[in-house]
C-alpha cells in the first residue's frame, strides 16, 4: 500500500489530533504504535515493539530527533539506546529514571511501560 502526499499529510494530521488529545485510549494505542504501523504498511513486519521502544520511538518522531540525539539528550550511549531501541536489552531503572526525568513522560506512564 502507497500513500499519496495528500493522504500521508491527512494521516500525520490527524496522528497529531489524536496524540494532542492526551488520556484517550485510542491516542495511547496509536501513539505506541504508529511508527511499527507505518513499517508494516510498508512491507516491513518486524513483530511487536517493546513497549518501552515504542514510547521511545514516539519522542523522537515528536521531537523530530535522530538517535544520536535522543542520546545526547538522555544522557546514555548511542548503543545502550540502540540495544534497547530494538529490544536486545531491556531498560533498567536508571533508563526509565531519565525517561521520566529527560523526555517529561510522567512516571504512572513510564512504569505501566514494564508490566
Amino acid at each position: 500500500m502507497t500513500l499519496t502526499e495528500a493522504e500521508h499529510e491527512a494521516a500525520v494530521k490527524e496522528f497529531r489530533t489524536l496524540v494532542a488529545g492526551e488520556g484517550t485510549n485510542h491516542a495511547r494505542l496509536l501513539q505506541r504504535d504508529a511508527l511499527h504501523a507505518f513499517a508494516a504498511a510498508n512491507g516491513h513486519h518486524p513483530g511487536p515493539l517493546p513497549p518501552v521502544a515504542g514510547r521511545l520511538q514516539l519522542e523522537m518522531f515528536r521531537r523530530r530527533l535522530k538517535q544520536k540525539q535522543l542520546a545526547q539528550l538522555l544522557e546514555v550511549g548511542e548503543s545502550r539506546l540502540s540495544q534497547v531501541l530494538r529490544g536486545r536489552r531491556p531498560a533498567n531503572g536508571d533508563f526509565l529514571r531519565r525517561m521520566y526525568q529527560k523526555l517529561g513522560i510522567p512516571a504512572e506512564e513510564v512504569l505501566e511501560l514494564t508490566s
